[in-house]
């Protein structure tokens, strides 16, 4: 669990990584190479000019007709910031030698894109993408080697031939539409409150709990199933009522604070589902304990005759109950992002969400142990944090 929510961190932060690097990128469609686009630095000793270009598959949301969509988009990117020209070396020439590298970068591109276009995705998808490369990437070479590094201008204009016919012949390939999988899965964690009620309350206070859960679903049916930790104080700190003849108590509890754990798996329905918002209504299972240790005591006199009261042992006690519990999460959406790399078992990117979840929920609660018997109901909320994922698939 640990492990998957570490690589869900890891996505994320690479997500805001890419997005400040969007200024640095000329993607093959946005036009013929400039000199302003070569505005890195040289790191390589007597080299007069360097492109660092390379492919990559992309999922991006646009829109069509007013509806948002995804489509898995190869791309044929030149990274300004890494590619370098000196002033010397900034010809006509030389420039038509990148722009030819450029070409047949887009080449492979348009090649890759329609391999995605048969329904290559996740893992065998990145596989084609480092293919691909490493042809363009021996392509350069053989260029590099009859081109002279792009001096022989006979040799150049048989290379730009080539790459012009190929391009033609070739077209730009459609881009594929791609959608969320109906399953999901994630996890939350949050912080709440759970107040009883009748005569749990005669016993027990209100307390601040801690959650942690597990959710999947299936289009719009959900499950949770989480685990609720809290400290309530004592109202009566002798739960068993056990007292002597006298009435005075034979047992109390030792700390202030018992212990408060519960445990709920539940099946839920969203009858609202929309980008930004969900509201599921669901009820299922309900474990629900209470746990402490007590001081058992006996009642004698002293020497002066004086009344005191002697710890005989210590002992844990607990009460517990099986029943039900309903509830309804809202889900307000803030944020999504879409893996660079497949994650988990899917073996496809995936959509993750980030979303605020408050969740009132009613549950009903029987203790009754020896000499202890009361009922009532747990009600209480959580406002948690939930990351849920969805692999991503062509339409």
């Amino acid at each position: 669990m640990r492990l998957k929510i570490l690589y869900i961190l890891f996505a994320l932060c690479l997500s805001l990584c890419a997005s400040g690097a969007n200024g640095d990128v000329k993607l093959w469609s946005d036009g013929a190479l400039s000199w302003n686009d070569f505005d890195g630095t040289s790191v390589l000793p007597g080299i007069q000019s360097y492109m660092k270009a390379e492919l990559a598959t992309s999922p991006v949301d646009i829109s069509v007709k007013g509806h948002e969509q995804m489509r898995l988009l190869a791309t044929a990117s030149m990274f300004r910031n890494q590619s370098y020209a000196d002033s010397a070396s900034r010809t006509e020439l030389r420039l038509r030698y990148h722009q030819l590298q450029f070409d047949l970068l887009e080449i492979y591109r348009r090649r890759l894109q329609s391999d995605l276009n048969g329904g290559m995705t996740g893992i065998e998808a990145d596989q084609r993408v480092k293919y691909y490369q490493e042809l363009y990437n021996e392509q350069l070479q053989t260029v590099e080697k009859e081109t002279v590094n792009g001096t022989n201008d006979p040799k150049m204009q048989n290379w730009e031939y080539y790459a012009r016919r190929k391009l033609d012949e070739m077209g730009l390939p459609p881009v594929p539409t791609i959608v969320p999988s109906d399953f999901s899965y994630g996890m939350y964690i949050g912080v709440g409150a759970v107040f009883p009620t009748s005569t749990i309350k005669d016993n027990f206070k209100s307390t601040f709990t801690f959650t942690a859960g597990l959710l999947g679903g299936y289009k719009r049916l959900k499950i949770n199933a989480d685990i609720t930790y809290g400290q309530p104080r004592f109202k009566n700190p002798n739960i068993f009522n056990l007292v002597d003849a006298s009435g005075r108590s034979l047992q109390s509890s030792i700390n202030t604070y018992a212990t408060y754990l519960s445990i709920s798996a539940s099946l839920g329905f969203s009858v609202v589902d929309t980008k930004r918002f969900t509201v599921t209504p669901h009820a299922g299972f309900f474990w629900s304990g209470y746990s402490w240790n007590v001081g058992n005591y006996t009642w004698g006199s002293d020497a002066s005759g004086k009344v005191v009261q002697t710890l005989v042992n210590t002992e844990s006690k607990s009460l517990n109950d099986f029943d039900w519990i309903a509830g309804v999460d809202f889900d307000i959406h803030v944020h999504s992002h879409v893996t660079s790399t497949p994650l988990f078992f899917s073996g496809q990117r995936e959509r993750l969400t980030s979303t605020v979840r408050v969740t009132p929920y009613i549950a009903r609660a029987t203790y009754s142990k020896d000499t202890a018997h009361f009922k009532g109901y747990q009600v209480g909320f959580t406002i948690s944090y939930a990351g849920i994922a969805r692999a991503l698939k062509i339409k």
